[in-house]
């Protein structure tokens, strides 16, 4: 219960983030604080019972029944340490983010301080309120999500929310954050990739979907071939989420976001998810020699490199960016080791970087306020920094020391305990290279912890002032919360380096975890005595004193690139060339054309059909087809066909515009009566209203294109020629090799006979669309929903100058050239012309309009349903827009967004719904008064909402006498009409005026 509830904490701090944020501005992190800090209490009980070496609790929550997944969480001391991390420094941070956003702008809880973001001392705009704490929140539960569960798909899951909100969270700091952030978001992505194949693996051949279940397996050692593949996709993960080497160049980029996004995601929570799912896995790979060889190799060689890295740079957001990926390098090397020692030195330094890095990061966000620098240069022309700043020295010293591993202090002792692990190795001469390894890299942290704590407090360039580079900036006074909130983590690792005791337990614990078997035993201390771990430390106090005090020269011969590219650069190169590749794919069907466009579909479909036929004749041929089903051929149906082969031959032959619509219209009718014929009334009249609706939409477009098609070319001809022949033969031979051929489907049958008991409904189609299948009727509204986008998109990109000069409007008026004035204002009396349609509208609208709602009502049980309805409705809509005598919008321009809005609003939300008595758009039905009635109405209803105001869309922006709403419309003249009472000008459908017509 109490696993639940710490992540219940997380669950309602993400639901009250938002509406906090907007009550209280910045000062939300004060409740959210106390809701993470209530989570961290809720699993202090269970985390000492698993710290003590008894087994955790289990809780279950149901996912996917039918499938027998559930949401299993466990409490495990991997986990529990995790866990515990991730709402401790999470609950500081929140307070420090109190002090640390802009106090001008209280409602904006995500507004990002003018002043702190890179390069240093610049200034960015504001960012849009509320995101901060909102994203946190969202990062913070699937952290949770992420350490606690035993499912395999959860633990994915939780992999991608801390990806995207990580991203997002990057991206809450404005434009220039803006390309940081897509490094971040396609890193993290591609260990992502890379962790669902090791997941996929994992699970197809250990046969479950719990982790504890599939690393206690013996899958590991029956297929050694897919126990290396997994391990070198987890490694991969790993290594894309913790800024290894080659996925190193996101974390310093990430710097773009805000001190607070940095303390928490990039020293405590996001990078620790690399660090936990290569603990997670470890008892299975911790045999492996390619696992080991990965992760010590590329661990301390990112140390060493990032050292480098760190000593470059004057922004001490970026120092300390790479100090992270340098630091994050010994704990992965100490995992690859994978002896209990090891994992054990790994957990103490992974939990002695949370506090000190969180703190660090936080302190320089101090800095940062206090002097409204990051820039080293630039701090070195403030003097008294440390007599202004005493209590930020102070905190950053005991923390730069002990990410330095000076005693006495925790990172001393975890970073002995590392080299103990590391010296343990029985490689022979390759223990001595790691060994070295990790003393170089120990050297560079030296170094630039140095650095840190120097250059931000210590280092004055009096020069600058004397050579007349401007007076030195003051240092202002930062709040007292902004201060304590940083210095309280830096500080922790002081007195727990002297009150060791109850880690002990808790290191037992987790490499009997980490581990399975483990008998060690941890004797944490200050001082082992005499070995090789205290003489490594003690040459890099010397050597690394020593480069401090060297720092001017070594800076001076650092400050160039060491190599002709970065990560980043080649990140972006990548990206670029990835890019182009994908322009020059797309060119080949890259075309205004429809021809062209539809025709490289239409040849794929050809060559998969001629596979398909050469592989079905090389195993027997048609012998190798089931029988036609008998009684299919009728000569009602032959009649059709010649119907429908005569309209398509017309449509090629036929160059008039108009004429092809009303062919093809011809070719679409036919087919509907096909469908009623065969007893489908639900497809024919769904078919009979898209064909109507479809000839009006036709009709709108073509009053803006030439009456005529352009005569084709002799080459284009030919070659639509041979690609209509190939495209009929194909489709002719697919539909009598495919066709008609099987009985219906076990699942067809279910259907028919089980459709009225399960939901009390006779009309199996629409039950199928609404219930059975609800969730792909629900992508099917979205894409319709975009559909709309699309063509509001895509009209308002058209330019006229662009398109053929458009002669249908007028072309009715230049054949009445000749005739007497009386017949020509009669044709453009548009007033009296669309008397006959009005009367027509009058009788007819209100029983489209009723029918339509009929059709909705009853097609649960009888033809009919909400997609029918939405389209009777819109053959009413239709007729009322075509018997007016101007061309004005049936609506306001939002109207019909907010209708299709709506229909997905209410689909969505009776999936939600489902909630409530089983699980996602599962239907509810009740029996009132003897009618039957279903949830999966007001789904219905959504679907009808849905269809309903795309045809909306599509008139209003096809309709009106200009093209779009904000193209290149004609000047008006001073008898063109007024605006009507909605906002929208009226266009007249002629050339004639009122008065002409009137007279």
């Amino acid at each position: 219960m109490t696993l639940l509830l710490g992540i219940g904490a997380s669950a309602l701090a993400t639901c009250l983030a938002w509406p906090l944020s907007r009550l209280m501005g910045r000062q939300a992190g004060w409740p959210l604080a106390i809701l993470y800090l209530a989570g961290f209490a809720a699993l202090v009980p269970e985390a000492k019972n698993v710290f003590s070496g008894n087994p955790g609790t289990t809780a279950s929550l149901p996912w996917v029944p039918a499938r027998g997944w559930d949401a299993v969480f466990v409490a495990e001391p991997i986990g529990m340490f995790f866990a515990l991390i991730t709402l401790g420094i999470g609950a500081i941070v929140l307070v420090y983010s109190t002090a640390y956003f802009d106090k001008t702008a209280p409602a904006e809880a995500g507004t990002i301080p003018a002043h702190t973001e890179p390069p240093p001392g610049t200034r960015l705009a504001k960012a849009p309120g509320y995101a901060f704490y909102q994203l946190i929140a969202v990062f913070t539960f699937g952290m949770l999500l992420l350490v606690f569960t035993d499912s395999l798909a959860v633990l994915y899951v939780g992999w991608e929310i801390t990806s995207l909100a990580s991203f997002a969270l990057i991206l809450t700091s404005g434009r220039p954050a803006f390309a940081s952030a897509m490094r971040t978001l396609s890193a993290t992505f591609a260990g992502g990739l890379a962790l669902l194949a090791a997941i996929a693996l994992v699970w197809m051949y250990s046969g479950t979907d719990r982790i504890s279940e599939a690393l206690s397996g013996t899958v590991w050692t029956d297929e050694p071939q897919i126990t290396g593949l997994v391990a070198v996709l987890v490694a991969v993960a790993v290594f894309s989420k913790s800024a290894q080497w080659p996925f190193h160049y996101w974390l310093p980029g990430a710097m773009a976001a805000a001190t607070p996004v940095s303390a928490y995601l990039h020293a405590a929570a996001v990078v620790k998810a690399g660090i936990f799912l290569a603990m997670r896995f470890s008892p299975a790979f911790a045999d492996i020699a390619l696992w080991r060889t990965l992760l010590i190799s590329v661990g301390l060689g990112t140390a060493i490199m990032a050292a480098i890295f760190a000593l470059q740079k004057f922004d001490l957001k970026q120092l300390m960016a790479y100090s992270t990926v340098s630091q994050l390098g010994w704990i992965i090397a100490a995992i690859g080791v994978g002896t209990d020692a090891a994992l054990a030195a790994a957990a103490l330094h992974t939990l002695a970087h949370a506090l000190f890095k969180s703190g660090l990061f936080m302190l320089i966000g101090v800095v940062d306020h206090a002097t409204h620098t990051r820039d080293i240069r630039e701090l070195r022309r403030i003097p008294g920094r440390i007599r202004a700043m005493p209590v930020a020295f102070a905190a950053t010293l005991v923390g730069a020391a002990g990410m330095a591993g000076i005693p006495p202090l925790l990172g001393f002792v975890s970073k002995e305990s590392m080299l103990t692990a590391f010296s343990s190795l029985d490689d022979g001469g390759g223990r001595w290279i790691v060994l070295a390894a990790a003393t170089f890299g120990a050297i560079g942290t030296f170094a630039y912890c140095a650095r840190i704590v120097l250059a931000a407090f210590v280092d004055v360039d009096r020069s600058a002032t004397k050579r007349g580079k401007g007076a030195p900036a003051a240092v202002h006074k930062v709040s007292p919360v902004l201060l304590w909130a940083a210095a309280i983590p830096a500080f922790v690792g002081l007195p727990l380096a002297f009150w060791m005791g109850p880690l002990d337990g808790f290191l037992d614990a987790f490499a009997a975890a980490a581990v399975p078997g483990s008998q060690y035993h941890s004797h944490l201390a200050l001082w082992h005595g005499f070995g090789i771990e205290i003489a490594i430390t003690s040459a890099v106090i010397v050597v690394g004193g020593l480069l401090a005090w060297w720092r001017r020269p070594i800076e001076r011969a650092l400050d160039r690139p060491l190599l002709p590219f970065d990560g980043a650069g080649a990140s972006d190169a990548l990206d670029r060339e990835v890019t182009l590749a994908g322009a020059a794919l797309a060119k080949l069907t890259d075309s205004d054309s429809p021809a062209r466009h539809v025709g490289a579909l239409l040849a794929t479909m050809c060559g998969l059909a001629a596979i398909g036929l050469l592989a079905m004749f090389g195993s027997g041929g048609l012998s190798t087809v089931p029988p036609l089903q008998p009684n299919l051929g009728r000569v009602s149906d032959l009649v059709l066909l010649v119907a429908i082969a005569c309209a398509v031959v017309g449509m090629c032959v036929t160059r008039s515009r108009v004429g092809t619509v009303v062919l093809l219209s011809a070719v679409g009718i036919s087919v509907t009566v096909q469908m009623f014929s065969l007893g489908a009334p639900d497809v024919g009249l769904t078919q009979l209203m898209v064909e109507a609706i479809t000839v009006i939409v036709f009709l709108l477009v073509l009053r803006r294109l030439p009456t005529h098609f352009r005569r084709p070319s002799r080459g284009r001809h030919s070659a639509g020629l041979v690609m209509a022949a190939l495209v009929g033969v194909g489709a002719t031979v697919g539909t009598l090799v495919l066709t008609s051929r099987r009985e219906r489907s076990d699942l067809g049958e279910y259907l028919l006979e089980n459709t009225e008991e399960i939901s009390g409904g006779h009309n199996v189609v629409n039950v199928i669309l609404v219930e059975f299948r609800a969730l792909d009727t629900f992508g099917e509204l979205s894409v319709l929903g975009m559909a709309g986008i699309a063509i509001a998109a895509v009209i308002a990109s058209m330019r006229e100058r662009y398109l053929d000069p458009g002669d249908s409007l007028e072309a009715p008026f230049a054949e009445l050239e000749g005739r007497s004035e009386r017949v020509r204002r009669a044709f453009g009396d548009v007033r009296r012309n669309t008397v006959p349609l009005r009367l027509v509208v009058w009788f007819a609208a209100p029983v489209l309009l009723a029918v339509a709602a009929l059709l909705f009502w009853r097609g649960h049980s009888k033809p009919g349903g909400g997609f029918i309805a939405a389209l009777v409705a819109s053959a009413a809509i239709a007729l009322i827009y075509l018997s007016r005598d101007a061309d004005r919008p049936l609506s306001r321009q939002n109207t019909p967004s907010v209708v299709i809005g709506l229909g997905l609003l209410f689909a969505g939300g009776t999936g939600i719904a489902g909630y409530l008595w089983g699980t996602f758009l599962e239907p509810k039905h009740w029996d009132v008064g003897g009618i039957a009635l279903s949830s999966s109405l007001v789904f219905d209803l959504g679907v009808s909402f849905a269809v309903l105001g795309l045809v909306m869309l599509a008139i209003n922006l096809l309709g009106m006498g200009r093209l779009r709403p904000n193209g290149e419309a004609p000047a008006r003249d001073e008898d063109a009409p007024a605006p009507d009472d909605d906002g929208a000008e009226a266009t007249p459908r002629t050339v004639d005026t009122e008065k002409e017509a009137a007279e």
